[in-house]
């Protein structure tokens, strides 16, 4: 897992009614460059969020001195465009010599999914939003190295090259306004 994976993200979130629903849109850049590797990208997610219970400090329903607590489930989906520039090694064995190439790779996916989630308020402007889901994903891959070697590739649920089912699990601080 690469934490802090050179990903700039920021979310809006629109309430309806009561806050009986939501639509939140996340677009997020990646940018990275350094001597092995060129990384650049963007994510595009949207969230439809139906709230199953709140309880309000303002209803007189609070726990723990928080202004809402409030239970939700959803869809999602996102897009995500990446492409990549980067240096891989391997051992020839017909020189006997270890060699380096340069690849590039161009990602495009796109995942659905169900997520459940709470939202904590911590004051009435202040919040801490925990969710948890999955779905699937579905990504178009081209890869130069693919083409120059017969490695088996693997790829698990983190990296930007998976297909398949996908475990979803986010927190979130915001502000309301």
């Amino acid at each position: 897992v690469e934490f802090g994976s050179a990903e700039f993200q920021i979310s809006y979130e629109k309430y309806f009614g009561e806050r009986n629903s939501s639509f939140s849109f996340t677009p997020s850049l990646i940018l990275k460059e350094n001597f092995e590797e060129t990384k650049s990208g963007y994510q595009l997610m949207g969230q439809y969020r139906i709230f199953l219970s709140h309880l309000r400090s303002d209803e007189g329903k609070a726990i723990l001195g928080f202004y809402n607590i409030g239970i939700y489930g959803g869809l999602y989906g996102l897009y995500f465009d990446y492409e990549e520039d980067y240096r891989h090694g391997w051992y020839n064995n017909e020189t006997g010599m270890f060699e380096t190439g340069k690849f590039h790779k161009d990602i495009k996916s796109i995942e659905a999914g169900l997520m459940f989630g709470f939202q904590v308020d911590i004051t009435e402007r202040i919040l801490i939003d925990f969710q948890v889901g999955g779905g699937i994903r579905d990504t178009d891959l081209e890869d130069t190295r693919a083409y120059n070697e017969e490695d088996y590739f693997y790829y698990d649920v983190f990296d930007p090259e998976y297909k398949g089912v996908k475990p979803k699990l986010g927190l979130q601080i915001g502000f309301t306004f």
